[in-house]
């Protein structure tokens, strides 16, 4: 389990330019074996990018993901997923059913917004 992070450890890795957020999250989840995303009463959260697709995020520890977790997230919860069901069935499934990951956003909404099997590549390349 991930130690919680200090709000100060928090907003430095959140002012992290969104590509160096993407390279820590891809090394992060490798090493933990562990993704974390929000999940609530109607299910996991999803939201539109600006070309009408679901976007799913992503976080690599559970204070990180709660801590987005305001206005339409309120009621929402950080869940563990597993690493090896997360590239075998999450991002094989997203790719399949035409939705996008958004890896590590911040709070002010900035992240970078990958096609699922780019960041199953760029796991694989990392877990090597």
């Amino acid at each position: 389990m991930n130690a919680p992070q200090s709000s100060q450890a928090m907003a430095a890795l959140f002012n992290l330019p969104a590509d160096e957020r993407y390279v820590y999250f891809v090394s992060e989840i490798a090493g933990q074996r562990k993704v974390w995303t929000l999940a609530g009463p109607g299910g996991f959260v999803a939201f539109c990018d600006e070309d009408g697709h679901d976007c799913f995020p992503f976080w690599p520890a559970p204070d990180l993901a709660e801590t987005v977790a305001d206005a339409d997230w309120s009621d929402c919860r950080a869940e563990a997923l597993d690493l090896d069901v997360f590239m075998s069935r999450w991002l094989r499934g997203m790719a399949r059913d035409g939705r996008l990951v958004s890896v590590f956003p911040a709070p002010d909404g900035t992240g970078i917004v990958v096609d699922p099997l780019e960041l199953l590549d760029d796991l694989q390349a990392e877990l090597g």
